[in-house]
């Protein structure tokens, strides 16, 4: 696990396996890896603000693998106090993400973490400097058709970028680059607009109640639908409740289960 310090700590005492304590100032952005099984003490004598990011072991391996080609290595900590730009702004945007309860999403969360675990893989482990394969540009058409057929076909399930990037048969951070260069979106950002879109559409073309229409297309409740199409639309579910033709019949949603909706329909919405 990783420790990133939002607030400076004077006189901070740490001990990583062994029994001598260091002690000494952690400014703010300072980074302390503790790798698993480890003994760790830690002393701190003022209030403190930080956050702590715990990855699995199969997980970390499983992203050395698609990085690196090679699933063991060995973290190596930085001393006490060194400070980490980098680190220290991927730790403040999982903490927002945490604390936006109304906006917040496990998958945003999660390809954070992923972001955040290949970074440390590659700065702080005898993975560091090993070479990588390099992908340019985009994806290919037949990588990015998959992809996009399987967003689709998985709107209501969990998407993580890890995911994503098996489909597209990339490592997660090559696969990232190449989608937003592809896509001009990040994949979670394209995800949203997809379930965007499907909501609109039963919203639209259906009857069914708006937390219903939430789950069907992916959110986690009616207010996350709501507040995600304010933020991106500018816009609320009912507004296009009332573009419904009340002469129209509205379909079960079972005839509405995603097969049948043409590409246009289905297609995430840009912007």
């Amino acid at each position: 696990m990783a420790l990133v310090l939002f607030t400076a700590q004077p006189d901070r005492q740490v001990a990583l396996n062994s029994d001598r304590r260091m002690e000494g100032l952690a400014p703010a952005g300072a980074l302390e890896i503790i790798p698993v099984e480890s003994e760790v003490f830690a002393r701190w004598l003022v209030e403190k603000q930080n956050l702590l990011v715990a990855v699995e072991p199969a997980r970390l391996e499983r992203l050395a693998g698609m990085e690196f080609d090679r699933d063991t290595f060995e973290l190596r900590p930085p001393k006490l106090g060194f400070v980490d730009a980098q680190a220290h702004t991927l730790a403040r945007w999982m903490r927002r993400e945490v604390e936006t309860t109304e906006l917040g999403c496990a998958e945003s969360l999660d390809a954070l973490v992923t972001v955040f675990a290949t970074y440390l893989l590659r700065n702080y482990s005898s993975l560091k400097g090993r070479s990588t394969s390099m992908f340019n540009g985009g994806l290919s058409p037949n990588a990015w058709r998959r992809v996009n057929d399987f967003i689709q076909a998985h709107l209501t399930e969990s998407l993580p970028l890890e995911r994503l990037a098996m489909v597209a048969g990339l490592s997660p951070s090559h696969f990232a680059r190449a989608f937003k260069h592809t896509t001009g979106q990040s994949p979670h950002q394209y995800v949203i607009s997809s379930r965007l879109t499907y909501a609109r559409h039963l919203i639209i073309k259906t009857e069914a109640p708006l937390s219903e229409v939430a789950k069907i297309a992916g959110f986690s409740s009616n207010s996350h639908m709501t507040a995600m199409m304010k933020r991106v639309w500018g816009t609320m579910p009912k507004e296009y409740r009332r573009l419904r033709q009340v002469d129209d019949i509205a379909p079960d949603l079972g005839s509405l289960n995603g097969s049948g909706l043409s590409d246009s329909e289905h297609h995430s919405e840009e912007g």
